[in-house]
């Protein structure tokens, strides 16, 4: 029997506090010894401006085997008027080898993609913040600010986006359900300027906000799973005193940004933190830390632990449908 969770049955389920301690029981507990997990395989289809992504893990300890099979067409809110993301997540029991799980993989990616910036803010962004910048307005950018807020005491917002309509949606989103002073800007510099964490949740292939325009005690969240992809630009790395990465060795293949700030010989790869080791350590921010940066790309292992947790979860509740196929 196949349980099968949809995206609405786990947006509307899983909320962001259990989302995060989902992701900090998994650093807590994280060995690369615990999982079998080839790179990423990345297949692009440069005629429809898309990308397929396959995610395979295994682990003993967690007891299955997943692979995540998730694409992103970037034309097809324009063209199509449905989202740019689709795919699934299958989840096999690893001694029997019977599929256990299907569940969204769009819903599943959000969810863990914003707690993992949830738990670096956790650790390394000031204790007293009070304002957040987004840059970004899709459904990442919501799990990124729900996790800061779920963190910290966030009461003020800005938020930009390229697209006007699309910003000021977002911000009346965030003062009714979260409860803050949300406000569009027009700008990425009106958002960034005086903000005590800045949020970047894009796919865009250039820097979407200058690293001087960073206050002087600042936490950054930047997410990017692509070489192509490059929303943070050197000065901000320059700057940075404290870099931790979800998983060093995927961040340093394939985030454009920091890799092209490790070629420039801005970042120094073997000072990079992984945030496994500030979550066992638990290492709060220093004094000497006046502007830290996560930066995040998401991983195999931890979508294998994650959909576990989904599933054992919606087991005990009846949540998702149980079929046989």
């Amino acid at each position: 029997m196949v349980r099968i969770i949809s995206r609405n049955e786990l947006e509307n389920w899983l909320d962001m506090k259990t989302s995060v301690k989902i992701v900090e029981d998994f650093f807590r507990d994280y060995g690369d010894e615990k999982y079998v997990a080839p790179p990423r395989m990345v297949t692009a289809v440069e005629e429809r401006d898309a990308v397929y992504l396959n995610m395979p893990a295994a682990s003993l300890h967690v007891g299955g085997y997943a692979v995540k099979l998730i694409n992103e067409y970037r034309k097809n809110p324009v063209l199509h008027g449905i989202e740019a993301a689709h795919g699934v997540v299958l989840f096999f029991d690893i001694e029997t080898g019977l599929l256990n799980g299907v569940v969204d993989a769009v819903a599943l990616t959000s969810l863990r993609t914003g707690a993992i910036g949830g738990v670096g803010a956790k650790y390394l962004a000031p204790d007293d913040s009070r304002s957040a910048a987004l840059i970004g307005s899709g459904r990442t950018a919501w799990t990124q600010l729900t996790a800061l807020h779920t963190v910290r005491n966030i009461e003020r917002l800005k938020i930009y986006s390229p697209t006007k309509t699309n910003r000021e949606k977002l911000a009346e989103k965030a003062s009714k359900t979260l409860g803050i002073d949300a406000k569009a800007v027009d700008s990425p510099r009106e958002a960034v300027e005086n903000a005590d964490v800045v949020l970047a949740a894009t796919n865009s292939a250039e820097p979407v906000f200058s690293g001087e325009w960073l206050a002087e005690n600042v936490h950054v969240t930047s997410i990017g799973a692509l070489p192509t992809r490059r929303e943070l630009d050197l000065e901000t790395f320059r700057r940075a005193d404290l870099i931790a990465a979800d998983l060093k060795k995927s961040v340093l293949r394939e985030a454009g940004d920091i890799m092209a700030a490790v070629e420039k010989g801005v970042v120094d790869p073997y000072k990079v933190l992984e945030l496994h080791e500030v979550v066992k350590q638990n290492l709060k921010r220093p004094r000497n830390v006046h502007v830290s940066l996560l930066k995040s790309v998401g991983f195999a292992a931890l979508d294998l632990y994650f959909t576990s947790r989904v599933l054992s979860m919606a087991e005990k509740t009846g949540v998702g449908r149980v079929v046989e196929l």
